[in-house]
């Protein structure tokens, strides 16, 4: 059962982001590993294999992939497949990861981690292709991360939380739980994001993402371009404290701040790890 897998990563990471290399390269006090994404490297060019090869020689490497499309009725592309599982196994990853969500329809490439309905249909279908995707992998954690969506989709027939649980327990994988997203959905949604918390399966949380929100015209909008919310920073100690949790990601993606801001929340995310009795 995965939750008697100990990985060796624990603690803070930072999303590897390729003009922040040199930075990410003089912080190893601050940071303990790196979280990359697979489909920056998968088909990548020399030069950046090589400056991904210079970060892992400093830090561990989580694997995170954006188009393995888990909830496409088709199954999972093979050649992308073959492609990720070379790069987990390359960079000696203690786990890997996708989102719940389609990213493709009919090979269409939809450009977006669009949500999924909740509805027993696609429960099996996501099942059948994380069963698909461990098979790529053998020996190695699989989690998928939840995602944000901005309308609930029609002919749901269960709640978020109930579909999540349902995939979850039955494809028996890990949880990426992005806590921005939690709170993002919760707010746009209208429900309260402990209450989703209390109903998902914890025990499965292995790694969680931390980002920053931008308010909308009339939605929160996940941007991964603002520091990381207080109400967010609550949920994450939540979290800690009712999970196996092993390992927080910090996830910017633009307007960037001065990298010692950055090091701040990674540096908060720690004490939270500690006051948990979850950092190493």
């Amino acid at each position: 059962m995965l939750a008697n897998v100990q990985p060796e990563v624990a603690g803070v990471g930072l999303g590897y982001r390729m003009h922040l290399h040199d930075q990410i390269l003089s912080a190893r006090q601050s940071i303990d590993f790196l979280e990359a994404i697979s489909d920056q490297f998968i088909y990548a060019t020399p030069d950046r294999i090589e400056r991904l090869q210079a970060a892992l020689s400093v830090y561990p490497i989580v694997p995170h992939s954006l188009s393995m499309s888990v909830g496409t009725a088709e199954e999972v592309d093979a050649e992308y497949l073959r492609r990720n599982a070379n790069f987990v196994q390359s960079v000696n990853a203690p786990w890997y990861s996708d989102h719940l969500c389609m990213t493709r329809v009919d090979e269409l490439d939809l450009g977006s981690l669009t949500p999924l309905w909740f509805t027993d249909e696609l429960v099996e279908i996501v099942i059948r292709n994380v069963n698909r995707i461990k098979e790529t992998v053998p020996g190695r954690p699989f989690l998928l991360e939840n995602i944000t969506y901005y309308v609930s989709m029609p002919r749901s027939t269960m709640t978020e939380s109930e579909f999540v649980t349902k995939v979850i327990e039955g494809a028996d994988c890990g949880l990426l739980l992005d806590v921005n997203n939690v709170y993002v959905n919760a707010q746009n949604q209208g429900y309260d994001p402990y209450e989703f918390l209390k109903r998902i399966p914890l025990d499965r949380v292995i790694q969680a993402h931390i980002a920053g929100y931008e308010h909308g015209e009339k939605v929160l909008v996940d941007t991964h371009s603002s520091p990381v919310s207080h109400e967010v920073w609550d949920l994450l100690e939540f979290v800690c404290r009712n999970s196996p949790l092993r390992a927080v990601s910090l996830e910017r993606d633009s307007n960037f701040p001065e990298f010692s801001e950055m090091i701040e929340e990674l540096n908060h995310a720690r004490k939270v790890l500690q006051r948990c009795g979850r950092y190493p």
